[in-house]
């Protein structure tokens, strides 16, 4: 007996879970630790700056060392604006801390984007990089001379200058209270010539939250010729990828804030690098450091800007900034949803787990009338089964590689086309609920105003899971769902096809288990809303066929009386 097969709706259905596990797994960068080091880690160099060295003579670079040199004490000095508060450090002139005053970490602190183990292994951020690595080190830890110190309040211009032997190097940073741009300029001189260097954010940037609990990494990134594009160096230590060229601007991101250099003329290089980060009880932590610099090399005059991806901001910033929030594939779907979101967030109910649920219904109800197309084809399809069964019946003793098959499908497609039945028809409203679902995902993966969104009593966070042992919203999608599918027609008679149908409320409460909470609460409102339409669609087409089979009947008994 031949192998009876998947209707079209189960495997669409079924294509559909698979899709969506596989956007998910796409989305998370899952980097296994490696064991832990056998030797001191070594400084990685630049790609744009190993030429001036000759091969074989890089020799692993010591950590930083963390006392103050020739007997001056490190001193800190604070500036601070009103949507940040960063602290410098004399030691390297490098940043010991950044925060952001506008946004909070999970214990409800500023949010802190420089991670101190990260930055005590592998250097600070803001740290500059010359190819000569014993001038790269006393850079880093020698002591400079500020203009100012203690607690500065924006605007202010803040200089470190050091001067040792024929070394000479300024950083200057510019700050304005309302922005979360800096400008930023620096020079290296040695022995009367400027060398050319790079400013760097060595390992580890953005919410610990998520690179810890979420296994969320940073990424480097550059805008090129025509979109933005990503540094990705191999999983090895040390290992590096770098570009040059007449970029606007290029950084660091995680999934919600970016540290981006913006260059002021003549382009960018940069290059992005792997570090390991050791972490107690011989651990290990895979993380990404960049290094940034200006296309005129021996000069950097740069505005850096240290703060959340929301397009607005970044808009201010530059026009095309606004790129590095990426919306994936289905950006022509995510936008546009996240702008209909944010609008009904600003001029209707101010949360935007209400927005979620009214945007959800909109959407449902423009989808509504091709989901009664459907359903009609579905019920025409019902109509046909003992016909299509009929045909499987004819042929059921061909093997599945027979030719004469072919002749199996030529006669159902006749059977559709005799009775108006589109055999994709029952598959439409899965077919257009994928994109959306696809789209609203990135929505709340990338967008920093989901980031602490609060909805009920229990949900705090859109963007994050809930944090409950036993998730309510998870249940009671997986419920709805099961109710709508055994209030929908499902033209299978076949047993095996009807368990598939049943295990499928069961395999999305695995999928979104632990999904954003913001997700599952439009999967489960668009369950609801299926729900009432189905309601109305049962009753009216209901009547609808009755009609139909009365107007059937009556046509019958005039043909019948024409005949006699």
């Amino acid at each position: 007996m031949a192998k009876k097969e998947l209707s079209t709706e189960v495997r669409v259905l079924l294509a559909f879970a698979i899709s969506f596990v596989i956007l998910i797994a796409s989305q998370r960068l899952l980097v296994k630790p490696s064991p832990p080091a056998q030797e001191t880690a070594s400084e990685p160099v630049p790609a744009a700056e190993v030429a001036a060295e000759k091969p074989g003579e890089i020799t692993p670079t010591p950590d930083l060392p963390t006392e103050p040199v020739q007997g001056i004490s490190e001193q800190e000095i604070t500036v601070e604006g009103d949507l940040y508060k960063v602290t410098f450090s004399t030691q390297g002139a490098v940043v010991k801390n950044w925060e952001l005053r506008a946004y909070k970490d999970v214990a409800g602190n500023p949010l802190e984007l420089v991670n101190p183990e990260a930055a005590a292994q592998h250097g600070f951020p803001l740290s500059l990089w010359v190819a000569e690595e014993p001038l790269r080190r006393e850079i880093n830890s020698g002591i400079y001379v500020a203009s100012a110190e203690g607690h500065l309040t924006a605007p202010v211009t803040l200089t470190f200058d050091y001067s040792s032997g024929g070394t000479v190097v300024r950083k200057q940073f510019s700050f304005t209270p309302d922005s979360y741009v800096a400008e930023v300029k620096t020079e290296v001189v040695r022995n009367g010539q400027l060398l050319s260097h790079g400013l760097a954010w060595p390992a580890e940037f953005g919410d610990e939250h998520d690179i810890v609990q979420q296994n969320l990494q940073a990424s480097v990134f550059y805008r090129g010729p025509e979109k933005v594009e990503h540094l990705k160096p191999d999983s090895e230590e040390g290992s590096q990828a770098e570009a040059s060229g007449n970029f606007p601007f290029a950084g660091i991101e995680d999934r919600f804030f970016t540290a981006t250099v913006l260059a002021a003329e003549g382009g960018l290089r940069v290059t992005a690098y792997r570090q390991i980060l050791q972490l107690p009880e011989e651990k290990t932590r895979p993380s990404i450091g960049v290094v940034v610099g200006s296309g005129n090399s021996t000069k950097n005059d740069l505005r850096l800007f240290v703060g959340p991806k929301a397009l607005d901001v970044l808009a201010a910033v530059d026009r095309r900034l606004p790129e590095v929030v990426d919306y994936g594939w289905f950006a022509f779907v995510a936008k546009p949803m996240f702008l209909a979101l944010r609008w009904i967030h600003d001029h209707a109910v101010s949360n935007y787990g209400w927005a979620i649920i009214l945007l959800t219904i909109a959407i449902n109800f423009l989808l509504f009338p091709l989901k009664i197309k459907s359903l009609r084809s579905t019920m025409k399809m019902q109509k046909i089964q003992p016909l299509i069964k009929a045909i499987q019946e004819k042929y059921k003793h061909l093997k599945i590689s027979d030719p004469r098959r072919q002749e199996m499908t030529k006669e159902t497609m006749d059977l559709y086309k005799k009775h108006g039945v589109n055999p994709m028809g029952g598959c439409l409203p899965v077919l257009l609920q994928m994109p959306f679902l696809f789209g609203f995902y990135k929505v709340l993966v990338v967008s920093i105003e989901m980031r602490g969104a609060h909805w009920l009593w229990w949900i705090s966070d859109l963007s994050a899971p809930e944090n409950l042992p036993v998730k309510i919203l998870p249940l009671l999608m997986c419920g709805t769902q099961f109710a709508l599918q055994k209030m929908s027609p499902m033209p299978m008679p076949d047993p095996r096809q009807q368990k598939i149908m049943l295990m499928m409320p069961f395999m999305f409460l695995f999928f979104f288990w632990s999904l954003s909470s913001g997700l599952v609460l439009y999967w489960l409102t668009g369950n609801l809303v299926g729900i009432v339409q189905q309601v109305y669609i049962n009753r009216t087409e209901m009547k609808h066929l009755i009609e139909e089979r009365q107007k059937a009947k009556s046509g019958k008994k005039k043909t019948a009386q024409a005949k006699d």
